[in-house]
């Protein structure tokens, strides 16, 4: 304890030198050359794209300090930007990383302002100490595999789904759809990602999401606590879309949680606030419930509370990327959230595809071919213009 608070006070100390000097911006310079073409994303990580003041006042910083730079950032040919920040702690080397930059895009980058902030240790806010207007740009390109095709997939699902376990919504996915393309021969070649909302790869897709989404698209956690890869609480989750081992199905989910009903809980579900780091990025996530009557088949019914973030006529979307030889195949999911009215019209238009061997219920697509043998759901099965819905019971 005594290590720790010596250490505090030492910090404390600098702070209060630190405020006696008056911080001189100068020129700063950039890490890379203007137009440097990166080969691949590692390549771009690797040079780590850098805005460095150099502080020719030799101004103390210590790690209570924080420089910031707001930028505005192009992406291809667009002509409006996104309005982004970059920030160093304790340095002037402002590192530009909080972004997701992703293959196959131009981007320019143009500074609106940069500020030197301290944390304030009174009222645990963040004091702007000096500021600056000074604007510098920076454009790069950053090569990736090329696209060579793009499969997209559907789901429709409603609250008349009642156990998503049991009755799956999914799509089939012809794994020579993707090995064909990208001229491999087996998914043992090649390396899948989930994407980000804006393009970027997410290499923790399997082992840490497996595919839950917020209501922005992000990757998220289904049942929320600290967020290890973005450095924040999770998100709420909304949706899931699921990509199997064997990549030949994606399967779709909602959040959805039962609790036994009681009449004197409040009826407004809160959401609260999610931490406070980067409280300004959290997604607007809708909170729905509903009262549920139960019957277990004897004319028993017991009364659940059901809630969830969908919103009916909704659409919710995630993809999926596949790499080899320097191609890749696009997989993007949609999943179509609808009443349970429209959900029973649906249900109303679909076939029911039972194989004679050995009695099983299989499903076959428009060709004949039998698909993976799956659990109890709906699939909307593909074959060049035409559209077959089928499901098992």
């Amino acid at each position: 304890m005594r290590k720790h608070l010596l250490t505090f006070f030492i910090a404390l100390a600098s702070v209060v030198s630190a405020n006696a000097q008056t911080f001189e911006w100068g020129t700063a310079t950039w890490s890379i050359e203007d137009g440097t073409v990166f080969e691949n994303i590692d390549e771009f990580n690797g040079a780590q794209l850098t805005l460095s003041y150099p502080n020719p006042a030799n101004y103390v910083l210590t790690p209570l300090h924080m420089v910031a730079v707001a930028y505005d950032l192009y992406i291809d040919d667009a002509t409006e930007p996104i309005q982004e920040f970059a920030s160093a702690r304790a340095s002037t080397d402002v590192f530009f990383d909080d972004y997701d930059f992703a293959e196959g895009h131009k981007y320019k980058i143009v500074t609106t302002g940069a500020v030197v902030a301290q944390v304030n240790l009174a009222t645990f806010t963040t004091d702007t100490l000096f500021s600056n207007s000074d604007s510098y740009q920076i454009s790069f390109s950053i090569k990736g595999p090329e696209l060579v095709e793009t499969i997209e997939v559907e789901g429709i699902m409603s609250l008349s789904i009642t156990d998503q376990e049991w009755w799956v919504t999914y799509s089939y996915v012809d794994p020579a759809s993707i090995l064909t393309p990208l001229g491999a021969s087996s998914m043992d070649e090649v390396r899948v990602y989930g994407l980000n909302p804006n393009g970027s790869y997410n290499e923790h897709y399997m082992d840490y999401y497996y595919g839950w989404h917020d209501a922005d698209g992000g990757f998220t956690t289904w049942g929320g606590g600290w967020d290890s890869y973005n450095g924040h609480n999770a998100y709420p989750a909304v949706y899931g879309m699921q990509l199997n081992e064997t990549c030949d199905t994606v399967k779709y989910y909602f959040y959805d949680y039962w609790r036994e009903y009681d009449p004197n809980e409040e009826e407004e579900i809160g959401g609260g606030v999610i931490g406070s780091v980067n409280r300004r990025f959290a997604p607007e996530t809708t909170y729905n419930s509903v009262i549920w009557d139960w019957d277990d088949g004897e004319g028993n019914v017991t009364q659940y509370r059901r809630s969830y973030r969908v919103n009916e006529g909704q659409d919710y979307k995630a993809s999926f990327i596949f790499i080899a030889n320097q191609k890749s195949v696009q997989l993007n999911a949609t999943m179509h959230f609808v009443s349970q009215e429209a959900y029973e019209e649906f249900i109303s238009g679909v076939n029911k595809v039972v194989s004679n061997d050995n009695g099983e219920e299989a499903i076959y697509d428009l060709n004949g071919v039998r698909l993976p043998a799956l659990r109890k759901g709906i699939n909307i099965v593909k074959s060049g213009n035409s559209v077959k819905k089928v499901y098992v019971k």
